[in-house]
């Protein structure tokens, strides 16, 4: 379906101003990472993203290891998913009012603590169900606060190759934490308790690294709009 569409995109869009040929130019790419605020968001988000994708990873295999049927357990992703899709807009709408920094570090911090928290001690089906519904609106957050924080700190210009810097490193915490978690898991003898750390753990770090990002642009002023 993603394909089907994307193709359909792409045939279709058309840019708003005629193409301007430019020559590729790595320093471009590498420059950014000069700057304090935006290697701190770096990575802040390649450590949020290594634990970010390992509940959507594991937790039907976890619903279904405290005795969760098979066709409830089938609906915790779809459950997850629909509570980020408010995640992704009521956080942005706030963020434009109070600050895209200060709600990012805020809505990080919740979904580590669900983590560590909540998804730790789910023994219950309605305790599962709950998780994954308040993971999904707090994970969701960064969709649309992650580029929002880049173009915030970057020429308009430049808004795009800074954009796919960031994102060039998060794809390898996005490609590795499930495959890193799983292993945890198989050492554990396929329980979940070391990944649901690991997660909870690196998420939380990353939420730390997302507050340095903010006080190396403003210092400890905390009644800011950032």
């Amino acid at each position: 379906m993603i394909l089907g569409m994307l193709v359909i995109s792409n045939l279709t869009v058309k840019s708003r101003l005629p193409p301007n040929k430019t020559p590729v130019v790595m320093m471009e790419f590498i420059k950014p990472f000069r700057e304090p605020a935006y290697l701190l968001l770096t990575i802040a988000s390649f450590l949020f993203f290594f634990g970010l994708f390992i509940p959507f990873t594991f937790l039907i295999l976890q619903g279904r290891s405290i005795g969760m049927s098979p066709r409830l357990a089938a609906y915790l992703i779809p459950i997850l998913n629909a509570a980020s899709l408010f995640g992704r807009i009521f956080p942005g709408w706030i963020a434009d009012r109070v600050g895209r920094f200060n709600v990012m570090i805020v809505t990080t911090f919740f979904s580590a603590v669900l983590v560590l928290a909540l998804w730790r001690n789910a023994h219950t089906n309605a305790s599962v169900i709950v998780f994954g519904a308040l993971f999904g609106f707090g994970s969701g957050a960064y969709v649309s606060l992650g580029p929002a924080l880049v173009a915030q700190i970057s020429d308009v210009r430049q808004i795009g190759v800074r954009n796919g810097s960031l994102f060039a490193f998060v794809s390898l915490a996005a490609l590795t934490g499930s495959p890193i978690a799983g292993a945890i898991s198989a050492r554990d003898h396929g329980g979940f308790e070391g990944l649901q750390v690991f997660s909870g753990t690196v998420m939380l770090v990353g939420a730390v690294f997302f507050a340095a990002a903010r006080i190396s642009l403003v210092g400890w002023k905390v009644a800011i709009r950032v």
